[in-house]
């Protein structure tokens, strides 16, 4: 798992930034994740044709393509956050592997799913990454206006899948401004996937995750 984890790790942190500036200008908050179970929850399913997956999400997402995506920047951020996200978005896609990427226009929540070469991830994996993220945002605290505090990390293995999730809070200091950024690492059935969720509110999306056809 070293060439995997070391990618990801180095990613999670540069993968928060642009939110939390473009979040100012997102003025309706609807929270879709008010089910309280599988059974409830309202969505729809997208095939990611390139690697035989189906992901479940809320029904407000829109899959875009990375040039679709980088025109709708343009109408939440300043040059230079749009300049940043596309140079996050290009390093997104040059990870070896399918990169796919949805986003909420009424919340300005943002779904991201990297899929990486197969590597089971150990629970020592699972520890090295939230050490590495740690660190991370430790060092940012130190250089910007931008806070983390870690929610939640956990590492679950059933046997046939293995699964690495970490939710942390972002808080910017001068602006005010509150996100939540939620990743999770699955490996299962010979494929490892990368996913990212970036919403302006707290958010379990376990039940979401459980929908997914790997």
């Amino acid at each position: 798992m070293n060439k995997s984890r070391i990618i990801i790790s180095s990613f999670i942190l540069f993968a928060c930034f642009f939110t939390v500036s473009c979040l100012n200008t997102i003025v309706e908050v609807k929270n879709w994740m008010e089910a309280t179970s599988v059974e409830e929850i309202e969505g729809n399913y997208h095939y990611l044709e390139n690697d035989g997956i189906k992901i479940y999400l809320p029904e407000v997402f829109e899959r875009y393509s990375s040039v679709g995506y980088q025109q709708l920047l343009d109408s939440f951020g300043t040059k230079k956050e749009v300049e940043f996200e596309k140079k996050r978005l290009k390093a997104l896609r040059d990870i070896e592997g399918s990169f796919y990427i949805y986003f909420d226009k009424e919340t300005g929540a943002t779904y991201t799913i990297n899929t990486l070469p197969y590597t089971p991830l150990r629970r020592e994996d699972a520890q090295y990454l939230l050490s590495m993220i740690n660190a991370s945002y430790k060092r940012s605290s130190h250089d910007s206006d931008l806070s983390y505090t870690k929610l939640t990390a956990k590492y679950n293995d059933s046997g046939s899948q293995n699964i690495f999730r970490s939710i942390y809070r972002i808080d910017n200091q001068k602006t005010n401004i509150q996100v939540f950024n939620s990743s999770y690492i699955i490996s299962s059935k010979s494929k490892t996937v990368w996913i990212q969720i970036t919403t302006p509110f707290e958010v379990d999306f376990d039940m979401f995750i459980q929908k997914m056809i790997l």
